[in-house]
């Protein structure tokens, strides 16, 4: 406090002109042009995944009993891309824009370019989305080319950075290959896209769609959840032990058998179940270190971790349910059934919880810190947060979830409608509080204070 008092009475007249002149100018003029360009930019990430992830909460009671009899199928499919590319790697690269230049003190080289891919991104994926839906081949490969385009600008700007850390660090090592499978997803994806609707036939369908799903929610959607939870769990709750370094190893484990499983599935090689198991292995040992951490925490478990807890659990469901699905093969009679309750597991079950808990501890500081870097007045953390639904949130979209896998199992069409229902009742909410804290990134007006009068300020 002294130090700061200190700093506060120096008057401008009392630095030199020679000292101003030649260490202030090219530093604020550079903070301010990162500020300018890269401040909002997580924010427009996060602001267009949580709508995604309303439209598709919207879509799920109506798309989910027709998925059931038949997932490969228009409808099933956009609602698939509409949580995977719109809600779960939108958030995914909102973090990453505001994590990466934090974690490695650097800012991002390109904040104009960073905006054209945000754009470009959103044109791309709303394109995707629609012409699935209207199952339109030629306008969907276009949509895909500007997507994968998009990406390769996300990896222009973020993959510098990661690189000094990469086999260093875990985020570092997590994120640099997380973004590098998220460009195989892409391209497999493009190409897909141009062999339906060109007869471009490259490869077997049914395998560049299997290295397809492995590279996507593996590759990027898992390991990224891996790195950064290794990272912002243990802020979260303090925990007595260190991060172990094991953790290092888990994450290079599960990069060699992703990159082993995909390839194995891509190009028609033999050991895919062994690959399968050795990957179900790596993400057990994910488990089990987050399971040390958790036991020795030093902070109460509040309702953003009671989210990660039961993503968690389904993890643990997942890799049940794909070992099955490997030994009996996706498009088998026991297999496909299973499949669909293993794209619920995972993409609603495991990365929706996880998103949803990391939201509650990170939006509102996200938020507080674009107001703090655009000179908005100061809002607290308490204040930028509603906690009252947050219970209702938890136990309807797990319930939504379990049953809509349970329907797939069990082959009940009206079973998945009323899952959907009950996601679509606990999103409902959630969308609505997160688009409020969120928008006070984009407003001067400062939010009502809590009653409890309690004010974390974020730094």
């Amino acid at each position: 406090m002294e130090m700061k008092a200190r700093e506060s009475n120096i008057s401008p007249s009392s630095v030199s002109p020679e000292k101003a002149s030649a260490v202030a100018p090219d530093h604020t003029a550079h903070a301010a042009v990162i500020a300018s360009e890269t401040v909002r930019l997580p924010i427009h990430f996060f602001v267009f995944s949580i709508f995604c992830f309303a439209c598709g909460s919207i879509a799920l009671p109506w798309q989910a009993p027709g998925a059931i009899r038949f997932f490969y199928q228009p409808g099933a499919l956009s609602v698939v891309h509409m949580l995977t590319l719109g809600f779960i790697s939108s958030a995914i690269m909102g973090v990453m824009y505001r994590y990466v230049p934090a974690l490695t003190r650097r800012p991002v080289a390109y904040p104009r370019l960073a905006r054209l891919q945000f754009a470009a991104y959103v044109i791309g994926v709303a394109g995707m989305i629609s012409h699935f839906a209207i199952n339109q081949w030629v306008g969907l490969w276009w949509s895909a080319a500007l997507v994968f385009a998009s990406i390769i600008l996300f990896a222009v700007n973020l993959v510098p950075l990661l690189w000094a850390g990469f086999g260093r660090g875990v985020a570092e090592t997590g994120m640099l290959a997380a973004i590098c499978f998220l460009l195989l997803t892409a391209a497999l994806g493009l190409l897909m896209g141009i062999e339906e609707a060109r007869g471009f036939f490259w490869s077997d369908i049914v395998r560049s769609l299997g290295a397809h799903v492995v590279f996507a929610a593996v590759g990027w959607v898992t390991l990224t959840i891996c790195a950064a939870s290794y990272r912002f769990v243990p802020a979260f709750i303090l925990p007595s032990e260190p991060l172990p370094r094991i953790a290092l190893w888990q994450i290079v484990a599960l990069i060699l058998t992703t990159l082993g499983l995909g390839a194995s599935l891509l190009f028609g090689l033999m050991g895919t179940m062994w690959w399968s198991l050795a990957a179900a292995g790596a993400l057990l040992a994910y488990a089990a270190i987050m399971a040390t951490l958790l036991r020795s925490r030093r902070l109460p478990i509040g309702w953003g971790l009671g989210h990660a807890l039961a993503g968690m659990l389904w993890l643990i469901v997942a890799i049940a349910l794909a070992q099955i699905v490997a030994w009996s093969g996706a498009w088998s009679a026991v297999g496909a059934p299973l499949a669909g309750a293993l794209a619920t597991a995972a993409l609603l079950g495991w990365a929706g919880n996880f998103i949803i808990g990391m939201s509650y501890q990170l939006f509102p500081g996200f938020v507080a810190k674009v107001r703090s870097t655009l000179q908005f007045p100061v809002a607290a953390i308490a204040e930028l947060s509603v906690q009252r639904p947050r219970p209702f949130v938890l136990l309807a979209f797990n319930a939504g979830a379990l049953a809509i896998a349970a329907a797939f199992v069990g082959r009940l069409p009206v079973l998945g409608a009323v899952g959907g229902w009950l996601v679509l009742g606990a999103i409902a909410p959630y969308a609505a509080i997160t688009f409020w804290t969120l928008s006070y990134a984009y407003r001067r007006s400062a939010p009502p204070a809590p009653s409890n009068g309690l004010r974390i300020i974020s730094g």
